[in-house]
């Protein structure tokens, strides 16, 4: 296995909380993961065997992961701080978990249509 598709395959398997057995069938049939190995989904010769996963991605813990992350921010910081004072940075992210189910997510939607074309009409109106 490259260096790549041991750092994409113990990325998946830590994120997904995956055992080898999902992630061996993962990387053999999912084809935009595939993809992302380097492989076509019919690359036959490109299989991953479910003890060569085992053995390699079982070597990337959590810990190596943490260390690579913050090389990498590192060398970020480096190189956009060059010549420049201080590094900012904005972030805008807001997650709720919700439960929406199917009759509701399609009011929402209606909702927002109708809305849209309500303000068009105004809009519209305040042009003439």
């Amino acid at each position: 296995m490259t260096l790549w598709s041991i750092l994409v395959c113990g990325v998946l398997r830590l994120d997904l909380n995956a055992d080898y057995g999902r992630l061996h069938e993962l990387v053999n049939q999912h084809k935009t993961l595939r993809e992302m190995l380097g492989h076509h989904l019919y690359d036959e010769d490109k299989k991953y065997v479910y003890q060569t996963l085992v053995e390699n991605v079982n070597l990337l813990t959590p810990e190596l992961l943490d260390k690579i992350n913050q090389i990498i921010v590192a060398g970020g910081h480096a190189l956009l701080k060059k010549g420049e004072g201080v590094l900012r940075g904005r972030c805008d992210s807001f997650v709720v978990e919700t439960d929406v189910h199917f009759p509701t997510d399609i009011n929402l939607l209606w909702d927002a249509l109708r809305k849209a074309i309500t303000l068009t009409a105004h809009w519209v109106k305040g042009n003439n």
